[in-house]
């Protein structure tokens, strides 16, 4: 007789619509049952924590926030990753313990071809090349925003830090002085909030912004991609996204099947070519057969 059909696989994720979609495209097309389920991301992180600790209709694999793994980890709320996922061909950047790392992501410099790469990645070289594209059609030439995220390569070129031995050092100060100061100069005053987002990419459409500091999620809307540059910010945070399988879900071997399946070659790069996301494999970036522009992996290094 047949054999019976798997379960669907439990997942809770935090894709975007558009990435929502290219994932049951691509779950369908490679002929994997999936129930998904969406986390928002602005509260995925105290869902997920309330789900785990109740210990009941756990997913067999959720994707997170990189940032978010250390709580799940420290309250033994996740399983290790299995040594045959661990010992994937994955970039020196990312570990695969507690979780497969999905994609790369943090702040970058996307930059206009048309304008001259900062002489440096530091912060005083990327503002120094902004002010030298400033004119009176284009007077605000920095895309950057008014966010702690975004201060980060401030404070850290002050020599300061985010933890608690450096934050409190007269560097931070300075630090904060000089990043509010370029909001209304080299820099737009800020949107209101929760516009941020469509905004940067409006200014950067109409060619207002010449060097825009912000990260990969936001070049995969990107129309005009053949002008686009990639260069590195020093200091700048970085992150990505984790797909990790509870200590309570009912198929685990289910869960990390499919954390290998959204790691695979195949599918990091459909992503990768659609998202301008940055995958984690060395095989994913092996050539431009992938799709993968490796200027993107330059811009995090």
């Amino acid at each position: 007789g047949e054999h019976p059909a798997r379960a669907p696989i439990k997942f809770l994720h935090t894709f975007g619509p558009q990435e929502t979609e290219l994932f049951n495209a691509t779950m369908t097309e490679r002929g994997i049952a999936v129930e998904a389920n969406l986390a928002p991301f602005a509260r995925g992180q105290q869902v997920i924590g309330e789900i785990l600790r109740a210990g009941t209709s756990c997913p067999d694999l959720i994707r997170i926030d990189a940032t978010w793994l250390p709580g799940l980890v420290a309250h033994d709320l996740l399983l290790p990753v299995p040594p045959e996922l661990q010992h994937e061909d994955w970039l020196p950047e990312v570990e695969a313990r507690m979780g497969v790392p999905q994609t790369i992501d943090g702040l970058i410099v996307l930059r206009d071809e048309a304008a001259p790469a900062p002489k440096s990645p530091s912060i005083a070289d990327l503002v120094a090349a902004a002010r030298s594209t400033a004119h009176a059609d284009r007077p605000h030439p920095l895309g950057l925003r008014a966010d702690g995220y975004w201060f980060v390569p401030w404070l850290r070129s002050a020599g300061s830090d985010l933890d608690f031995d450096h934050i409190h050092n007269p560097g931070a100060v300075d630090a904060l002085a000089e990043f509010a100061a370029l909001f209304g100069d080299v820099a737009p005053a800020p949107p209101p909030s929760g516009s941020e987002a469509p905004e940067e990419l409006r200014r950067w459409q109409q060619h207002d912004t010449a060097y825009w500091v912000t990260g990969p999620w936001q070049v995969g809307a990107l129309g005009e991609r053949a002008r686009l540059q990639i260069t590195a910010l020093a200091g700048a945070p970085r992150g990505g996204q984790m797909l990790v399988v509870p200590r309570c879900a009912k198929d685990p071997a289910a869960g990390w099947r499919l954390a290998g399946e959204l790691t695979s070659v195949p599918v990091a790069t459909k992503f990768a070519e659609a998202f301008a996301t940055v995958p984690t494999r060395a095989s994913a970036l092996a050539g431009k057969s992938h799709g993968v522009h490796p200027n993107r992996v330059h811009g995090f290094r």
